[in-house]
């Protein structure tokens, strides 16, 4: 017996805290695996969301330049997406490293964005590397173009420390998931899966 008990206390003690806060007035949309991730920036906020999804066995495949094509390529293949994840928060130095502009991210987002409407997928809106990728305009250029148009914002508390994507969920209507820090997204995605 004092075995059991030792082994649930320790069990008690591994377990990871997990702190996740789900919007309660607006009705969450489906939201189920297989997901595509891409980035509206080129910051490593895409890459950080596959490697959370790997990690909870959520079938999730990273395009940071995805294209209509490739998104529709992806959609009649094997396993197609249900769920498209867009990642808000700019890095110039990975912009000019892909050689391209705010401009083209912001027209091939947006295009994304459209396509994924008509094929029926669910969109969520990522801002999930905290207010490092909340210095600039182009950094709201990115949040301004992907929220907007989301079914769901996810973000960690840090993304949200003044309130912002809070205040943001309420004005809009759009469902807000916020977790602690990004190793908890694969819990709120497999709850989300649940609704």
């Amino acid at each position: 017996m004092r075995k059991i008990a030792l082994g649930f206390l320790l069990l008690l003690i591994l377990a990871v805290p997990c702190t996740m806060l789900f919007s309660e007035e607006t009705e969450m949309p489906v939201v189920q695996p297989p997901m595509v991730v891409t980035t509206l920036g080129q910051s490593p906020g895409a890459l950080m969301f596959r490697l959370v999804c790997m990690r909870n066995q959520i079938a999730c495949v990273q395009e940071d330049l995805l294209t209509v094509e490739k998104l529709v390529q992806l959609v009649e293949g094997e396993n197609p997406p249900k769920t498209l994840v867009i990642t808000t928060g700019t890095s110039l130095k990975g912009m000019g490293a892909a050689g391209i502009d705010m401009n083209f991210e912001v027209k091939r987002v947006e295009e994304l964005i459209a396509k994924a409407e008509e094929l029926g997928m669910t969109i969520i809106g990522a801002h999930i590397e905290g207010m490092a990728r909340r210095v600039d305009s182009t950094d709201e250029k990115s949040i301004s173009t992907v929220m907007p148009k989301s079914d769901l914002i996810l973000v960690i508390e840090d993304s949200d420390s003044d309130g912002f994507f809070t205040n943001f969920s309420n004005e809009n209507g759009i469902p807000l998931v916020k977790v602690k820090e990004s190793l908890e997204i694969g819990l709120a995605l497999k709850e989300l899966f649940q609704e």
